[in-house]
C-alpha cells in the first residue's frame, strides 16, 4: 500500500483552506523550491518541486480534493506510475506566479512528463481585441537545441557506451514485497536519463548534455475566436525535436465579459433618453465605432442583442452574439424648472407614479 500523503501538511495550510490561501502558499512555496534556482542539487529540487505541485493539483480542484478528504491519497488515481506532469492542469496559474521563471528558463527541464517527452509548455497572455479579430504576437523564450557537435549524443566524436546502470534499458526497474505481494515500478535511468548510453568521453562543447541552451524568437498567429486554454502547438520548436504548445490565456476586459460565442457590455444612459429612444455610440473590442438604436420605453436593465457582433466562432462560420445591458441613469438634483416639467408630466400620466415626488 502506497505511503499516505499529507497534502495540506506539504503546502503548510489548514485542513480549511481557502483557493486564496492554497495559491499564496504554493507562491511561497515555488520561490524557494524551484531547480533552476539550486543547479548544484537540481534532482532533489525537481522532486520536491513535483511534490508540492501535486498537492496543489489536487487541493485547487473540488472534485480530487473531495475524494481526498474523504479517502486520502489513496483515492486520487493519477496512473501506475504516480503523479506526472502530464497530470498537471494548472499551466495557467504559472503564470501568475512566476512569470520570470518562464521569461528565464521556458519550463523545458521540469514540464516534462515521466516517459521524457520534449515537448515544453508555456502560456500566451492576450488581450479580448487579439482574440476577436485574431492577431501575430511575438514570443521571446528559451528552448534546448541538440549539440551539433556530437549530433545529441552528448559524447565527443559520438563515440558511446552502454550505460552501465541500466544496461542499455534506458530503465530502473524496483521491486517492492508486501506481504504476499510484489509492486514493480519502473522510472527513467538517472545516470543516462533513458536513452540506453552513455559518453565514453563527453562532448567538450555541450558537457555532455547532447544539447545546449538557444534564445528563440517566434511569431505566432493567434485565430479569431481563440479562448482561455486554447493549445496551438508549434511543431519541432520545443527542447531539441519536441513540440511547442503555447495555451492561450485571455487578459480581463474591463468592457467585456465572455460567454462562449456570446459578449455581454454596458452603457449607461439619461432617463429621458429611455423613455422617448435614441442612439449610442459602442465601440467594439477590436476598436471599430458602431451606432445602436435606443428603443422608445428601455427599461433599466434591458438587454439589446447585436447578432453576428459577438466572437468570431473558432473553426466554424459565423460568429456569437453581442448583448448590451442598459443601465438608466437618475438626476440627483433637478433645477426647478426641471421639476415642474417632470411634475406635469406626471399629472398627465395616466399610470399614478411613475415619478415621485
Amino acid at each position: 500500500m502506497a505511503e499516505e500523503k499529507d497534502y495540506y501538511r506539504i503546502l503548510g495550510v489548514s485542513r480549511n483552506a481557502s483557493k486564496d490561501e492554497i495559491k499564496r502558499a504554493y507562491r511561497e512555496l515555488v520561490k524557494k523550491y524551484h531547480p533552476d534556482l539550486h543547479p548544484d542539487n537540481k534532482k532533489e529540487y525537481e522532486e520536491k518541486f513535483k511534490e508540492i505541485s501535486e498537492a496543489y493539483e489536487v487541493l485547487m480542484d473540488d472534485e480530487k480534493r473531495r475524494i481526498y478528504d474523504q479517502y486520502g491519497s489513496e483515492g486520487i488515481k493519477f496512473g501506475n506510475q504516480g503523479f506526472d506532469w502530464n497530470n498537471f492542469t494548472h499551466y495557467e496559474d504559472i503564470q501568475d506566479l512566476f512569470r520570470d521563471f518562464m521569461n528565464n528558463f521556458g519550463f523545458g527541464d521540469f514540464f516534462r512528463s515521466e516517459k521524457g517527452s520534449k515537448n515544453m509548455h508555456l502560456i500566451i497572455n492576450i488581450d479580448m481585441k487579439d482574440a476577436y479579430r485574431g492577431s501575430t504576437k511575438e514570443i521571446s523564450y528559451s528552448r534546448n537545441v541538440k549539440c551539433e557537435a556530437c549530433n545529441g549524443t552528448g559524447a565527443k566524436d559520438g563515440k558511446t557506451k552502454r550505460c552501465p546502470t541500466c544496461n542499455g534499458t534506458g530503465e530502473m526497474r524496483k521491486v517492492r514485497n508486501a506481504g504476499f505481494m510484489q509492486f514493480v515500478s519502473v522510472e527513467v535511468c538517472p545516470t543516462c536519463g533513458g536513452k540506453g548510453y552513455v559518453p565514453v568521453e563527453q562532448c567538450p562543447v555541450c558537457k555532455g548534455k547532447g544539447y545546449l541552451n538557444k534564445k528563440e524568437n517566434l511569431e505566432v498567429r493567434i485565430p479569431p475566436g481563440a479562448d482561455n486554454g486554447l493549445n496551438l502547438r508549434i511543431k519541432g520548436k520545443g527542447n531539441e525535436d519536441g513540440d511547442l504548445i503555447l495555451t492561450i490565456r485571455i487578459n480581463p476586459d474591463k468592457n467585456f465579459n465572455r460567454d462562449g460565442d456570446d459578449l455581454y457590455t454596458e452603457i449607461t444612459v439619461p432617463f429621458t433618453e429611455a423613455a422617448i429612444g435614441g442612439e449610442e455610440n459602442i465601440q467594439l473590442p477590436d476598436g471599430e465605432n458602431i451606432r445602436i438604436k435606443i428603443p422608445p420605453g428601455t427599461q433599466p436593465g434591458e438587454l439589446i442583442k447585436l447578432k453576428g457582433k459577438g466572437m468570431p466562432r473558432l473553426g466554424r462560420h459565423g460568429s456569437g452574439d453581442l448583448f448590451i445591458k442598459i443601465n438608466v441613469s437618475i438626476p440627483k438634483n433637478l433645477t426647478s424648472r426641471q421639476r415642474e416639467l417632470l411634475m406635469e408630466f406626471e399629472r398627465e400620466n395616466d399610470k399614478r407614479g411613475f415619478f415621485r415626488r
